[in-house]
């Protein structure tokens, strides 16, 4: 008779850690755990789509987007957007203090063009995960030392949350 309450209470103690760690933040091909503090963060610097940022911020990003019909772009984005309702936008970036490669984690599903120079940057990597709660995905690409025009498209939320650092 007191057994089975006991078992219970010995099965939630031992699946409970095992449940929170199983929400797939720790499971994407590269650690995020640098980008999820900064999207944690309070003072998160703000821009609305369209504006040039004078320097690349330290911590997260929070872009306000615009609807979709009036979401300027610098080129079209190279992927349509899978719904209809969507938002979207850019931001220009000051030139890069250095070259190299360049880790830009996103909180929501978006397709994300990063162009340099006039071209679209190419990625070398890319990891997302749709089980860890804000953090969607990670993108690396190989970028020079000049300016950086960052657009996004196809987002749900109004706003989304990126960083932005060099890989080390």
């Amino acid at each position: 008779m007191f057994r089975s309450p006991l078992i219970a209470l010995v099965l939630l103690a031992l699946l409970g850690p095992a449940s929170a760690a199983d929400d797939g933040c720790e499971k994407f091909a590269w650690s995020l755990a640098r980008d999820r503090a900064a999207f944690a963060a309070t003072g998160k610097t703000v821009i609305a789509a369209g504006e040039t940022l004078a320097a690349l911020p330290a911590g997260a990003l929070v872009i306000r987007l615009q609807q979709g019909a009036q979401a300027s772009f610098e080129m079209p984005p190279e992927r349509k957007p899978r719904t209809e309702q969507w938002h979207g936008g850019m931001v220009r970036l000051p030139a890069l203090a250095k070259s190299g490669i360049y880790q830009i984690t996103l909180s929501d599903d978006a397709w994300i063009d990063v162009i340099q120079n006039g071209r679209y940057a190419r990625s070398v990597g890319s990891t997302g995960r749709s089980d860890c709660p804000g953090v969607r995905k990670s993108v690396r690409l190989d970028l020079d030392a000049s300016p950086v025009v960052l657009q996004v498209s196809g987002v749900s939320p109004d706003a989304i949350t990126i960083a932005i650092g060099v890989v080390e």
